[in-house]
């Protein structure tokens, strides 16, 4: 019994799926600094970014995602980490594909920039120069 309990968080870790993997080895080849399957207080995100002004969680949907009763219990965990201050960036796709993996890499880093209010206020503000939290990661 007592080895049941000392185990329960490694069952608790699934294995990452192919498009989990294939993005990782294009962020990994890129020298984008990340970290993957990081629990957060409430759920784990598949990856972790360390961006600035706040950190972003980003979830690969696959299909077990894309039900409606999961679509429903991801929003309101994914609601719950905005609130906490995460900046979530969700990535879904049904099936597997290069180009699928091509067009999430391209969504990631979008999903990486983000304006800050502080920037959008100056009065020298430029739509499309702002300088965003994944600077200098992502080529997209």
């Amino acid at each position: 019994m007592s080895s049941q309990r000392s185990n329960w968080r490694e069952r608790l870790f699934v294995n990452p799926s192919r498009m989990e993997r294939e993005l990782a080895m294009r962020l990994e080849s890129s020298g984008i600094q990340y970290q993957t399957q990081i629990e957060v207080p409430i759920t784990t995100a598949d990856f972790f970014f360390a961006t600035e002004p706040r950190p972003t969680l980003v979830f690969v949907d696959g299909k077990p995602h894309l039900t409606t009763a999961q679509m429903i219990k991801d929003e309101e965990l994914r609601s719950l980490l905005k609130k906490r201050g995460y900046k979530v960036v969700e990535l879904a796709y049904h099936d597997y594909s290069d180009r699928k993996r091509d067009e999430l890499y391209r969504q990631l880093g979008h999903g990486c920039y983000e304006v800050s209010d502080e920037q959008t206020g100056r009065s020298d503000y430029v739509p499309g120069q702002e300088k965003h939290s994944c600077q200098r990661w992502f080529r997209v």
